[in-house]
């Protein structure tokens, strides 16, 4: 009997595929430490996903439009990540939220598979969370 594939415990989002995508660029590209790549792979979704700078002061909102700028250029020559970031928030908001088991040994293999096949985030941001989603919503 084969055991059944781990199911997601919460939706996923193209959030979490970008965080992920990240994740794999910069240890791969970039060659940065697993924590590092990490808290980059988080850093640089949050500044994308931000819309926004509304409720910041003019310099917040300067350094946000400088990380969303650096994000853009993939430019690592200092970690400007460091304080957006960091390897235990990914785990928290990335990981836990979807659950350690799926993520591992879902989640994390597929957005590699896709990224070893040399395909587009754009190409596959929906169409891996379409299936993970129809599952999540049936449990």
């Amino acid at each position: 009997m084969t055991e059944k594939e781990p199911i997601p415990q919460a939706e996923i989002r193209r959030f979490d595929i970008f965080a992920e995508w990240n994740r794999l660029k910069a240890r791969s590209k970039h060659h940065m430490a697993a924590g590092d790549a990490r808290a980059y792979g988080l850093a640089v979704a949050k500044v994308v996903a931000a819309r926004k700078f509304h409720g910041t002061t003019p310099e917040e909102a300067k350094d946000a439009k400088d990380a969303k700028r650096r994000a853009r250029d993939e430019d690592v020559s200092e970690p400007w990540w460091e304080h957006l970031g960091s390897d235990d928030e990914f785990d928290e908001k990335i990981v836990r939220r979807m659950g350690k088991t799926f993520y591992h040994d879902v989640f994390q293999p597929a957005v590699q598979r896709a990224w070893d096949a040399e395909k587009s985030y754009e190409d596959i941001r929906d169409t891996l969370r379409k299936e993970w989603n129809k599952q999540h919503q049936v449990s």
